[in-house]
């Protein structure tokens, strides 16, 4: 007696739908930090220095343009508020200003009145992590 046992040929299938989830919500993630990070960086005419290095992680990014006007994360904003904005941020931090770096962009074209007075109020709360920004000639 012949007993014959036909073997089916097995596909391997794989399931694509998590694959194409995953890499949908990376597209998502990355087009949304892009758009936070291009949001702290104001489009400003910066003093040119040779010799600067790259800007490193910050904790605050302040924006001051030509007219003098204050800007965080493209918000307008008085020097007043914006100390009360760093002062939040240095809670977050649990008060220690070593731990905050602070970096301040201010456009060539501008008074540096306003520069002043932050450099100025940053100073008095201690935060010595200051960078001011500069272009770097080409």
């Amino acid at each position: 007696m012949r007993l014959s046992k036909h073997r089916r040929a097995t596909i391997a299938e794989m399931d694509m739908t998590p694959m194409i989830d995953v890499v949908l919500l990376l597209i998502i993630f990355f087009m949304t930090v892009t758009q936070v990070s291009e949001l702290n960086r104001e489009r400003l005419e910066l003093p040119r220095l040779a010799g600067a290095e790259d800007q490193k992680q910050t904790t605050m990014t302040i924006n001051v343009d030509a007219a003098g006007q204050v800007l965080v994360s493209g918000h307008s904003m008085s020097v007043a508020q914006l100390l009360t904005l760093v002062s939040a941020e240095l809670a977050k931090l649990g008060d220690d200003p070593q731990r905050m770096t602070v970096v301040l962009r201010a456009d060539q074209r501008g008074d540096c009145r306003t520069v002043n007075q932050i450099v100025s109020a940053l100073g008095q709360m201690q935060i010595s992590r200051l960078r001011i920004a500069v272009q770097v000639p080409t």
